[in-house]
């Protein structure tokens, strides 16, 4: 009888990997259809994910089969949760019923890819049944934004379509001959000019990989990460739980690209914590919206708008990025002051000794976390397209979740998992969007109404370039009340940047100038997601939270003034020294705007003193020695007397305080 030498069948600790029937088989027992949600997003995931590292396949195919699957994941995933089984079983009913359409829509798509590439657009006419398979997609896809969005992503479709079908019934200059619904079915369901257009096909193409890039990152435990880096840098200052959320969500926000899962991965870190450092939980709330928010906007990922607008202006990717450097830093530098200013008001203490981290060892702990950044930036660089560079990042960020962290190692199945499941959940939203923007990017094409609203618009504005960017920043917030930033660029850069661009601004800036109007609509009632997201981790009010966001985010609304006076902020033609002056003015404006909206410089600013930090942020806005000259005296003079009267308020505050105290004692 063979002797057992004890711990010789024993796997050496590299090797202890989970068994799959811990990981996967619980998930079998408890099945239901969002499980089945699960396993097409796993189904999904790994056809991007196939398809981006061996080569795409043609648009006909590749783009209904993606618009497939990440329709059928958010249907499945929906919480039915009707109070009575009549109601739940209708929900069942409608779910199934969309899917159904969905499927046959986009099956006959991807069955059809030879039909598609070689019939003759607009003059084969459609079949009965594309007709019936067009308008049921286009219903599908209306539901999908109802559910994602609300109603107003809804109304303005339909509004859009009433526009082409009866456009002959209007007066000049709206007046067009009016479209057949057979004639507008066929762009939108057999052209690439509809649903099914450019916009979806980033996604498809680029904007998936990243956002599986993110969701990796977020299922490795990089909130965490991030959150630690930042408490070891800024918690031993004023308010540093707050400025740890600034921090944190910069650096997970640039590479997440989503504004809502990063207010869930790093929010569930710092919205506790401001709370417990003394921070109202509506504030908190708002500055982890808006930190979150500003990763839209941050490279090197961007977010999904981003990518469209590479799309859309024939611009390089990589040459949005770098344009998106600067402006991405002052928009935290904003959101940062306003921060430190909030905590300055409130009196808060720098977190606790014990609670700071060392920055060594959070480095040595999760420091190989910044290798698959070094990896997507070198790629990018070089010139390999972002689909690689975003399969390269991700393959070097499971290999050294693999290497170098047992905790993942042990666990390594349920972070792939979590990952598969994770980004095509993620994606639904985006996907909805970019499906509706192709929709009015055909309707407005198709009517040819873009040409004339954008002469209308520069005749409102009467040709001045200052009217046109009010005008473009208004109809930014307003679209951006009830839609998504990528819908919100796409109305918005096909109708005004044509004007903007007439008037003398860089084609690049005019985007620039539309991306950050409708990227913040993440923070901009009455749908702002991020602060919502925010407010349900913060347990309070969600209109309050997105109020508040709108308010912290107020600084920012004029850095695109900025950037279209001042050009060079975007590097367009390379950063010079003259970049570095326009930066540094920039900066002391949002600092004046900041200091404005929380009504604080060294002590509490009355209201005809905030209104003058008003002012002086105003004047930044434009170059030249003369704005220079005098946004440095308008600063230096508030400067000097909130500062020089800061006891004397004080001491008029006690005052004012003592006698209330003893106007009411009993």
């Amino acid at each position: 009888m063979a002797t057992h030498t004890p711990g010789a069948d024993r796997r050496p600790p590299y090797f202890d990997l989970p068994s799959w029937q811990d990981e996967i088989l619980p998930f079998f027992r408890q099945f239901n259809l969002k499980r089945l949600a699960s396993l097409v997003a796993v189904a999904m995931s790994l056809y991007q994910l196939y398809t981006g590292y061996t080569g795409e396949p043609v648009p006909e195919f590749h783009r209904p089969t993606h618009l497939m699957f990440a329709l059928a994941v958010l249907f499945l995933d929906r919480d039915r949760n009707a109070v009575t089984r009549l109601g739940r079983l209708w929900q069942y009913v409608w779910d199934w019923t969309m899917i159904a359409l969905l499927v046959a829509s986009c099956g006959y798509l991807i069955t059809s890819v030879p039909y598609i590439q070689t019939r003759m657009q607009f003059i084969t006419p459609l079949t009965d049944l594309e007709l019936v398979l067009s308008v049921a997609l286009f219903g599908v896809v209306l539901e999908a934004a109802r559910r994602t969005t609300g109603w107003i992503l809804v109304v303005i479709v339909l509004a859009f379509l009433a526009f082409a079908l009866w456009g002959n019934h209007l007066p000049s200059p709206f007046w067009h001959r009016g479209k057949s619904l057979a004639e507008v079915m066929d762009l939108m369901y057999l052209t690439n000019l509809g649903m099914l257009g450019s916009p979806l096909g980033v996604t498809a193409s680029y904007i998936f990989h990243f956002v599986f890039f993110g969701a990796l990152l977020i299922a490795s435990g990089a909130g965490r990460f991030f959150t630690d880096a930042a408490d070891s840098l800024t918690g031993r200052y004023i308010g540093g739980a707050a400025k740890t959320a600034v921090v944190s969500s910069a650096f997970m926000a640039s590479v997440s690209g989503t504004a809502a899962g990063n207010v869930a991965t790093t929010g569930s870190f710092t919205i506790p914590a401001m709370k417990k450092a003394g921070y109202k939980p509506e504030f908190a709330g708002a500055v982890e919206a808006v930190a979150s928010s500003g990763g839209l906007m941050t490279p090197p990922v961007l977010g999904a708008t981003a990518f469209v607008m590479a799309e859309m202006t024939g611009v390089a990717y990589y040459q949005i990025a770098v344009a998106a450097i600067l402006p991405a830093i002052l928009y935290y530098i904003g959101t940062f002051i306003t921060v430190d200013l909030e905590a300055r008001k409130l009196g808060l203490p720098a977190m606790q000794e014990a609670d700071i981290p060392r920055l060594r060892d959070v480095l040595r702990r999760q420091g190989y976390l910044l290798i698959p950044l070094v990896t997507l930036l070198w790629f990018i660089i070089k010139g390999y397209t972002l689909v690689h560079a975003a399969i390269w990042s991700i393959g070097t960020l499971f290999l050294l979740l693999f290497l170098f962290d047992p905790a993942n190692r042990r666990r390594c199945v349920r972070v792939a998992w979590e990952a598969l499941t994770g980004a095509p959940r993620m994606i639904g939203q985006i996907t909805v969007a970019v499906t509706i923007g192709g929709i009015l990017v055909g309707i407005i094409v198709q009517t040819g109404i873009g040409v004339r609203l954008s002469a209308i618009i520069l005749e409102l504005a009467g040709g001045n370039l200052f009217n046109i960017l009010l005008l473009t920043m208004a109809f930014s917030i307003l679209l951006g009340m009830g839609m998504p930033a990528t819908g919100a660029y796409i109305i918005l850069a096909l109708l005004l940047a044509p004007g903007m661009v007439e008037l003398g601004v860089p084609m690049l800036a005019a985007h620039m100038f539309i991306f950050y109007g409708g990227c913040k609509s993440n923070i901009t009632p009455p749908v702002a997601i991020a602060a919502f997201a925010a407010a349900a981790i913060a347990g309070t009010g969600p209109m309050r939270t997105a109020f508040r966001s709108f308010v912290i985010g107020l600084p920012i609304y004029i850095l695109p003034f900025m950037f279209i006076y001042s050009p060079s902020l975007l590097g367009i033609d390379g950063y010079t020294l003259g970049s570095a002056w326009r930066f540094i003015t920039a900066a002391l404006g949002i600092a004046a705007i900041s200091a404005a909206c929380v009504g604080w410089l060294f002590r509490p600013l009355t209201w005809p003193e905030r209104l003058f930090a008003f002012a002086v942020a105003a004047v930044f806005i434009f170059p030249g020695a003369v704005f220079d000259i005098l946004g440095f005296v308008g600063l230096a003079m508030l400067l000097g007397w909130a500062y020089s009267t800061r006891q004397w308020q004080s001491v008029g505050g006690l005052v004012a305080r003592a006698r209330v105290s003893l106007r009411y004692e009993p």
